[in-house]
């Protein structure tokens, strides 16, 4: 099994991602139809095309890869420990996507059993492909590095996903939610030109997968909000449910951040 992609292979998920993704553009600017899952969350066609697309074309060239996507997990569904695992999400952020807005992604995370390796995530509306190698992380082909700590003042920017419930914030700047937990995450290492100090977020690991190895790379922590560090297989046993808040933060001292976000 590999456990690494060559750069001719790593060309070839950033080529498969961002045709995908402009294939959901164009379903975006025309007729999108829309419906609710048993959960009472929305999918839409442009979801299941661009799964079927990833899914068709990396089994194709990686017929040993195992692949899980957010629409197609039932109960026998797992992340194999001796496998690479291809996490997908087609569309994060579906409900800004069915609204005709262009915060929303593709994100394709790539693990080693339960161990991150790759990322990608593209968001076609805003013009913007995250992606990582085995040394760095890339916006739009030119390395992302973070800055850390940046000074917090009232234009700081935390980012927060929509199921955060009873987080206070404590700082002079602006929380903003902008309705893709991969974007967000991926925009947190970015903070070069956004000055994002924070993302927090819950969700389920395929929201994270495709982000988590982009923003490490990048230079960007990630943990619980209790401190802990975030364990992938307990995650994936758990319904690929995360367990608790997670926060990517741009500072050398999480305490700091834990000032800033305390539960009520």
């Amino acid at each position: 099994m590999i456990d690494s992609l060559t750069k001719k292979e790593i060309l070839f998920f950033k080529k498969t991602i961002c045709a995908a993704g402009d294939r959901a553009l164009s379903i975006q600017k025309k007729n999108i139809n829309a419906r609710r899952k048993d959960d009472k969350t929305i999918v839409t066609d442009a979801d299941y095309y661009v799964q079927n697309y990833l899914f068709e074309k990396v089994t194709k060239k990686f017929p040993d890869f195992n692949l899980i996507s957010e629409e197609n997990i039932n109960k026998g569904t797992c992340l194999k420990d001796d496998a690479i695992n291809i996490i997908i999400d087609p569309i994060d952020g579906t409900a800004m996507f069915s609204m005709h807005l262009p915060f929303w992604c593709v994100s394709v995370g790539i693990f080693h059993g339960y161990s991150p390796l790759y990322g990608f995530v593209y968001s076609p509306g805003c013009e913007l492909l995250f992606h990582c190698d085995d040394d760095f992380s890339y916006l739009n082909s030119k390395p992302l590095l973070i800055w850390e700590n940046m000074p917090v003042d009232n234009e700081t920017n935390i980012f927060y996903s929509s199921e955060i419930k009873g987080v206070k914030l404590n700082f002079p700047g602006k929380a903003r939610n902008l309705g893709s937990t991969a974007l967000h995450a991926c925009l947190a290492a970015d903070n070069s030109r956004n000055r994002v100090l924070a993302f927090i977020g819950k969700s389920y690991l395929w929201d994270w997968a495709g982000a988590i190895p982009v923003v490490t790379k990048a230079g960007s922590h990630i943990r619980y909000l209790n401190g802990e560090e975030l364990d992938f297989e307990k995650i994936a046993k758990n319904n690929f449910e995360l367990e608790d808040y997670a926060v990517i933060y741009n500072c050398s001292d999480f305490n700091e951040i834990r000032k800033i976000l305390s539960l009520i």
